[in-house]
């Protein structure tokens, strides 16, 4: 197969502690919120759809804010909040009852999220994800890449469901099986490490050399829970 640089991606962060396409997603939206932060805020188009999303979401906002955007954030969510002033001005003056109108517009993406749009850095979030996981499928199909996430932390159960059962462009090959076989490799063996930590805490073996297996629980809660990326 053609070893893509995202190939070399996959290969190499499967070496490290963590769900793969956690820390690789992770990366990926780094990237765009720090293009955001010192080039990105000023584009007119970018700060329409931030006004349109009411900016970021919880997470990118606060993640920004770790990154010292305090300017481009103080700039954009300016532009979001004249507009509530502006929509409640207008409500304040309005005949109409309080649930209604520009007063029941201006909280009704608050209030459902199943209708507010994606922030920026979510759809960043959303394509990162279906990229890296066609790549995934595709190396899978190596030997050499198969053998390393066997060896990893293995995929959180949410990006494990998400490689799965994402629609992408097609991938030939017997993907499906390696994958569940390298997930099922790798969730075996923190099995036996989190049975070793929770041994070795009973008084009878706490005279026992302690190893890599007593932090085998922060590895399953970022399987299980997602990778605390932002720590």
């Amino acid at each position: 197969m053609v070893k893509t640089r995202e190939y070399q991606a996959l290969l190499s962060v499967c070496a490290r502690e963590g769900c793969p396409l956690c820390n690789l997603v992770y990366e990926s939206i780094y990237r765009y919120l720090d293009s955001w932060k010192y080039e990105l805020f000023t584009d007119v188009d970018i700060r329409q759809e931030l006004r349109n999303t009411q900016g970021f979401c919880h997470i990118h906002t606060w993640q920004l804010a770790r990154m010292g955007a305090t300017l481009p954030i103080a700039q954009a969510y300016r532009d979001i909040l004249s507009d509530t002033i502006d929509q409640l001005q207008q409500s304040s003056t309005s005949t109409a009852a309080p649930g209604g109108g520009l007063f029941r517009r201006l909280f009704e993406s608050k209030g459902d999220s199943t209708n507010k749009p994606n922030c920026p850095a979510c759809k960043q979030k959303n394509q990162a994800e279906e990229r890296y996981i066609h790549s995934l499928r595709q190396a899978l199909l190596d030997d050499e890449f198969l053998a390393a996430l066997s060896q990893s932390t293995g995929l959180c159960l949410d990006h494990f469901k998400l490689a799965s059962e994402l629609r992408t462009s097609e991938v030939v090959g017997n993907w499906p099986q390696r994958l569940r076989q390298a997930q099922l490799t790798c969730l075996k063996r923190l099995d036996a490490q989190l049975g070793e930590l929770i041994r070795k805490h009973d008084y009878r073996f706490k005279e026992e050399e302690r190893g890599s297996e007593m932090h085998a629980w922060k590895r399953a809660a970022g399987l299980v829970a997602g990778e605390d990326v932002l720590s």
